[in-house]
């Protein structure tokens, strides 16, 4: 087989193009949340809102990344996603004010779809009979990305400043993405760059199951209190007295489940029952956020942090999670913060009951319901 035609490498260069692309949403806002702060003299809940466009970018493109590729080539969507995640690095590399970073989260969540969405949909196409496992690999590299990347951002930050890290993540991202994006198409298949229906079902039909608004509100409540840690880890691990090369660990701990927890609750997806997946890594990540809030040990609170992580990980629907768990979570959280002079015991024990919400309301979800197999698919 030739070597561009061989399934796992078109694989393979799938994850090194959404590598970036994921550094950029889950890494590159929490470790520059505190110089922002300091930069443009701003409080917690405008350091939070960056989140909210971000989400806000990825729920728009979802749904239009989802019909571009009905139209468009995949792999011409996913080139032109990634080359505008990295174009948007240079742009934030020289903001000036916290509204120019609030443009580049939007165009970075925005374009993270286009990279995202067209790659799913073309391993999955690829992999007809490991669906949840192939997910799993490249949502592992896309959340995942992070883990590697936060301690990286963070040594350039400090070594080298906020302009460098910037162009020096734009450049490579722009050298990976675009290099291996024209490759990421399924060989031999022509459809693939066709017209192509890829759902039997029409919006106003989704919009009228049960199932799919309990699953809405799940992933309103537990993506609020998920996403929201990525900003927050830097302002709490301050509160505890604790430096950037410090407190990036409760990051990296996020960031490491973030991406385990994909490739996991992938596989498990294909076996075992989704609501009782999802139901135990809820009870998990609410436990950590009760937790955190009555520790102040470094250690201990990145060890909980995975457990946010791995609930991360396991699974959203991105309208609720963009359109208004980026307004529930960082954007509340940080006003919450502000008037109560940071009182993080208060927020954590808000997302955990968020958490325990969460857990039971996934048992509104049937499985007789007919699209309970797209509505709750382990995946993000």
């Amino acid at each position: 087989m030739p070597f561009f035609k061989n399934k796992k490498i078109i694989l393979i260069f799938g994850c090194l193009t959404i590598f970036f692309p994921g550094a950029f949403v889950f890494g590159f806002p929490g470790v520059m949340a505190s110089e922002w702060q300091i930069l443009f003299h701003i409080n917690k809940a405008q350091i939070g809102s960056s989140m909210f466009f971000i989400l806000a970018g990825t729920g728009f493109s979802m749904v239009l990344a989802g019909k571009l590729q009905e139209k468009l080539p995949g792999h011409f969507i996913i080139f032109a996603g990634s080359f505008v995640c990295g174009l948007a690095m240079i742009f934030v590399g020289q903001a000036t004010t916290i509204e120019h970073i609030y443009i580049w989260a939007f165009i970075e969540g925005f374009f993270c779809g286009f990279v995202y969405i067209p790659c799913l949909t073309i391993f999955q196409r690829l992999f007809p009979e490991n669906k949840g496992l192939i997910t799993g690999i490249l949502n592992l590299t896309f959340g995942g990305s992070s883990a590697v990347m936060s301690p990286i951002f963070t040594y350039f930050l400090i070594s080298k400043g906020y302009v460098f890290t910037s162009n020096f993540a734009a450049v490579i991202s722009i050298l990976l993405g675009t290099s291996f994006a024209l490759f990421i198409k399924i060989p031999g298949h022509k459809k693939d760059q066709k017209k192509q229906p890829l759902s039997t079902l029409s919006l106003k039909k989704i919009i009228r199951m049960s199932s799919f608004w309990f699953l809405w509100w799940v992933w309103a409540l537990s993506g609020a209190a998920g996403i929201s840690l990525i900003v927050l880890a830097s302002s709490f691990g301050a509160s505890l007295g604790y430096g950037i090369t410090q407190y990036v660990y409760i990051l990296t701990g996020f960031n490491v489940l973030n991406g385990i927890g994909r490739l996991v609750c992938g596989r498990l997806a294909d076996i075992y029952p989704k609501q009782k997946i999802l139901m135990a890594i809820f009870l998990m990540a609410s436990t950590a956020y009760f937790l955190m809030s009555l520790s102040t040990h470094l250690y201990i609170i990145s060890f909980l942090s995975c457990f946010i992580g791995i609930k991360f990980g396991g699974g959203l629907v991105f309208t609720a999670y963009g359109f208004f768990a980026g307004f529930l979570g960082p954007w509340a959280s940080g006003i919450v913060l502000d008037i109560t002079g940071s009182n993080f015991q208060l927020v954590f024990t808000i997302f955990a009951v968020f958490y325990l919400i969460s857990s039971v309301l996934i048992f509104g979800v049937k499985k007789k319901n007919i699209a309970d197999s797209r509505l709750c698919r382990v995946q993000t």
